[in-house]
């Protein structure tokens, strides 16, 4: 018992000191960042299908907007055919996907998931994935860094 009690105190005082660590609050770190933009357009017969989008580097703002990109789209999230986020300061952008044809929904269906990537004004890449009744959980995933 003692030696837990020792144990604890041992990790209590190891997370505040790691806790109270020097915060690095210098002006111009050596990281560089960008702004990212990225339109998302879903054509076909998207609602038949699952689709779990995060979008994550940066704070996203829809397009023309305050309002902010929820952690993980789905579900109402992605009734829209199209729309764009878009976020200042970002080191690292990463888009990542998870596509099934639903269970409860019956074939043929054929989708389209279309991600344009720009960086700072400049369109980076547009990447398609294509999808059909037969996708059970596809993944991919797009990264892109500021320099």
């Amino acid at each position: 018992m003692r030696t837990l009690k020792h144990f604890c105190s041992f990790l209590i005082l190891v997370l505040l000191l790691v806790g109270c660590g020097k915060d690095n609050d210098d002006p111009n770190p050596n990281t560089s960042t960008a702004t990212f933009r990225v339109d998302v357009s879903q054509t076909g017969d998207y609602q038949k299908f699952t689709r779990i989008i995060t979008i994550a580097g940066g704070d996203f703002k829809y397009r023309g907007t305050t309002d902010s990109v929820p952690a993980v789209l789905l579900g109402d999230n992605l009734n829209t055919a199209s729309f764009s986020v878009e976020a200042p300061n970002v080191e690292e952008l990463s888009i990542s996907t998870m596509t099934g044809f639903s269970p409860v929904e019956t074939g043929p269906a054929a989708m389209t998931l279309k991600f344009s990537v720009y960086k700072n004004g400049t369109l980076l890449e547009e990447k398609v994935f294509t999808y059909s009744e037969a996708t059970k959980d596809k993944s991919e995933e797009l990264n892109y860094k500021a320099n």
